[in-house]
């Protein structure tokens, strides 16, 4: 590379980090307008903010044979508006402290990848996927201890993404995975006083006994062990105080940054995350709409293989569910411990969710592994109802029948099957060439969803978010399979889809 295109690269990756920050601080303030005034702003703060991505910016130049004084007085400017932008936000809004390291990480990370394309532009290809390996490796680990810092929605979106996003690099996915059954427990004090608010003074008068450690602390409830004074043992899920205010506040910060940096990922259309981790969480917030979850499943699903929890009624508040407790470990553990189960385990959990999915199209909508256990007796169970979806009679079906085409690799009428449910393509041709490029046995059977996400996406098709969650859905299972080392080839996958109609 010349230095006139060393400089003109590094010229415009300045100007594009400059004005994605002006965008950024100018919606981040009106949007945070309505938030109570927290006017101790902290000097130091804004320095070392700027000083961090000053310096990764920096480094783009100490590496390069040639510098332009053009290109350095860019720096200046930027600095200028970047400390002129964290100076307005520190008086807008109450939340500010909590979102000072998440503004910080987003632009380094950003700043390091940005920087990366202009250094590696020569490099042989076998140093610059080392390199960029390494780069994946140390940005997954800061966003993941960012969302684990953060919690609240932070980590419920680790969990989303982990399971839900297979285009991104596997080493995001791991580390984000990491969220995914672990939060630290709340004390048992703060737990009682939600009790005492939502189930009133003398809410220990229901109960024998109650195990003060929680089983699980998860990023928006606690759930405790207990047992009604009446005999049953209960599951009782406690909101984690506070956590509605923090959650609306996260998620309000993620749209922002999704609409201004939606347009640097290819590979993720990142208004079309929020929107769908949004819906997820805030239904999850509202703990009589998994009430209601749980008796349509009862209603729906009474004499199935699986199991799932039964809803307590007289223990249900916005802020308290109870659940007959369903006695089990959860099924990565259980496959750890007994490997030879893997294969009837896995087949079945697949049995369970096609039939959710092509039968009755109301389905469990939050298949994270950690949502699924096994019981002592076998039996799969279905865990964590906030989240469900629902499917039409005419989406069941025209979503099978596009399913069926592109498992099969029927790909003549696909842009036919495509518009009766639902999509938009733009050019039909396009998708077919995109989609016959590769071979199937590159891909393990449900992991293909992915695959073929990635493909519309890059033919332009407008994919409904009902056949988006239903992928997602069958591209979890099938990560759970391929982890397991479970075949399940076409034939087999034919054949259920047949049986579920």
């Amino acid at each position: 590379m010349s230095s006139n295109q060393i400089i003109k690269k590094s010229k415009q990756f300045l100007e594009e980090l400059a004005t994605t920050a002006d965008q950024f601080t100018k919606n981040f303030s009106s949007e945070f307008a309505s938030f109570k005034t927290d006017k101790q702003s902290n000097t130091e703060e804004l320095k070392s903010l700027w000083n961090q991505i000053e310096q990764q910016i920096s480094e783009v130049f100490s590496s390069m044979s040639a510098k332009s004084s053009e290109a350095m007085g860019e720096l200046g400017q930027i600095q200028g508006l970047f400390q002129k932008g964290w100076e307005t936000i520190s008086d807008t809004f109450e939340h500010r402290a909590r979102y000072w390291d998440a503004m910080q990480t987003i632009f380094l990370l950003m700043g390091r990848y940005k920087a990366f394309q202009i250094q590696s532009a020569n490099l042989p290809e076998s140093e610059r996927l080392q390199q960029a390996e390494e780069l994946h490796q140390q940005n997954a680990e800061e966003l993941a201890a960012l969302c684990r810092k953060q919690g609240g929605a932070w980590v419920k979106a680790a969990q989303f993404i982990s399971c839900h996003y297979g285009e991104l690099p596997q080493v995001y996915r791991d580390e984000l995975a990491s969220l995914q059954d672990q939060a630290d427990p709340i004390d048992w004090e703060k737990i009682e006083l939600v009790l005492q608010e939502t189930l009133g003074n003398n809410w220990q008068e229901r109960f024998s006994s109650i195990d003060k450690t929680p089983l699980a602390t998860a990023s928006i409830g606690q759930v405790h062990k207990a047992q009604l004074c009446y005999g049953p043992v209960v599951a009782l899920k406690v909101q984690i105080p506070g956590v509605s205010e923090l959650v609306h506040a996260d998620l309000k910060f993620f749209e922002l940054v999704a609409s201004l940096l939606n347009s640097q990922f290819e590979i993720l259309d990142l208004e079309q995350v929020v929107r769908e981790l949004s819906k997820s969480i805030l239904k999850e917030l509202d703990y009589y709409n998994e009430a209601s979850n749980l008796t349509q499943f009862f209603s729906s699903y009474e004499n199935q293989q699986w199991e799932y929890p039964i809803l307590i009624k007289e223990l249900l508040t916005s802020r308290t569910l109870g659940m007959y407790f369903i006695d089990g470990m959860p099924i990565r553990q259980f496959l750890q411990e007994v490997p030879n189960a893997a294969e009837p385990v896995l087949k079945e959990l697949v049995h369970s969710f096609f039939k959710q999915l092509f039968i009755n199209g109301l389905f469990h909508a939050d298949p994270h592994p950690g949502n699924f256990f096994v019981t002592p007796q076998g039996k799969i169970a279905l865990l964590d109802f906030g989240a469900i979806g629902y499917l039409t009679k005419a989406e069941t079906k025209s979503y099978r029948d596009v399913l069926v085409a592109l498992l099969l690799e029927k790909h003549e009428k696909i842009d036919t099957l495509l518009q009766e449910a639902g999509f938009v393509c733009p050019d039909p041709e396009k998708l077919k060439q995109l989609l016959s490029q590769r071979k199937s046995d590159e891909f393990n059977e449900l992991t293909k969803m992915q695959y073929y996400l990635e493909v519309m996406r890059q033919a332009q098709v407008k994919i409904p978010d009902n056949f988006v969650l239903m992928a997602r859905v069958l591209i979890v299972i099938g990560g759970l399979l391929r982890q397991h080392h479970v075949k399940l080839d076409l034939s087999e996958l034919a054949l259920m889809l047949m049986t579920s109609q």
